[in-house]
């Protein structure tokens, strides 16, 4: 197990000259990175994390502001002094970000990979990976604080924990597969009501570079998208088509309050469209989710299958869940 221990350095990093270069990814489109917005970034500190294992020795970089520190150490000194646990520590720590706004690449800012902090501006993927790093850290003997949320982060986003470019989830297939591998999810594909099969064929970070501002230009990043894509097409996934999602005890027991809801496309070149956070409400599975509609976090007033219906590319969902236990 990789121990981190983070140290805070003094020095500011001012990013107001720096403008995020536009382009169209919202979370009804396209994998990572998202749209980037044309706003002028928050400063952030830098971070030099020294992880010490059994065979090495190595950095981590990630930046982050004082008042992500504050709002997750806030967030989990919460949780650890609630009387009762939460049914579901995903959807407490989800609706904790409710009306934050919608921001698309966040991710995608600087020119080299770091791990970024940012929870002020959340699009539909750092949504869910910062709820299930929180989750992480209360569902087991963690610390339960910032630097335990950092290492939780970087393994739920990055294959195998390691911070590079083309180890970052960018196809949520991807996402679920590794988090599966690493203990951190389980992927459910019970059946029924998991009664269609997907069968992935991905290749449009590759076919639209451009779009990309840390990939375009950038022969190696390429090569690693690339690979990637050419890992997970071809293989085949069990999901619940849109028209069957009802409110009935089936449902009920096999999607829970938390578990992490992906919307899969029929949209060529990509597997996944958007993703959000299971909330049962007396009529029926709704979802908490980072909205590009709305342009915030909120507990979706439409049904899941009304919304899905109103999105003709979205053809159905996978469903995963967070395993109770700490890394």
């Amino acid at each position: 197990m990789m121990y981190f221990k983070f140290i805070l350095a003094s020095q500011i990093l001012n990013l107001a000259t720096l403008l995020a270069v536009g382009q169209t990814r919202s979370c009804t489109f396209e994998p990572h990175p998202k749209s980037v917005s044309n706003r002028v970034s928050d400063s952030h500190d830098k971070v030099v994390s020294h992880c010490t294992d059994d065979t090495a020795h190595y950095q981590v970089d990630a930046t982050y502001s004082q008042s992500d520190i504050s709002r997750i150490n806030s967030l989990l000194r919460e949780a650890s002094q609630l009387k009762e646990k939460p049914k579901s520590w995903m959807l407490w720590f989800g609706k904790k970000f409710i009306g934050v706004p919608y921001v698309g690449g966040t991710l995608d800012k600087a020119e080299e990979e770091k791990l970024v902090i940012n929870t002020s501006e959340l699009d539909c993927t750092t949504f869910v990976e910062i709820v299930t790093a929180l989750t992480r850290c209360m569902s087991g003997n963690g610390k339960r604080d910032f630097s335990d949320f950092c290492r939780q982060l970087q393994h739920v986003r990055y294959i195998n924990g390691e911070i590079a470019y083309e180890k970052r989830q960018h196809y949520f297939t991807v996402w679920i597969s590794d988090n599966a591998e690493e203990g951190i999810v389980t992927d459910i594909q019970n059946n029924p009501p998991f009664t269609k099969v997907q069968h992935v064929s991905v290749n449009w970070m590759t076919t639209h570079q451009q779009s990309y501002k840390m990939l375009k230009n950038n022969a190696k990043r390429l090569q690693g998208i690339k690979a990637l894509e050419e890992q997970i097409s071809g293989k085949s996934y069990r999901y619940i088509p849109k028209e069957q999602i009802v409110d009935s005890r089936l449902f009920r027991n096999t999607i829970h309050d938390g578990d992490i809801l992906v919307m899969i496309t029929n949209k060529k070149g990509l597997d996944t469209t958007h993703i959000g956070i299971a909330s049962w409400h007396q009529d029926g599975l709704h979802m908490l989710n980072a909205s590009s509609i709305h342009k915030k976090v909120i507990d979706e007033p439409m049904l899941l299958r009304t919304y899905m219906m109103k999105h003709p590319s979205q053809i159905g969902i996978r469903v995963c869940r967070v395993v109770d236990g700490a890394k």
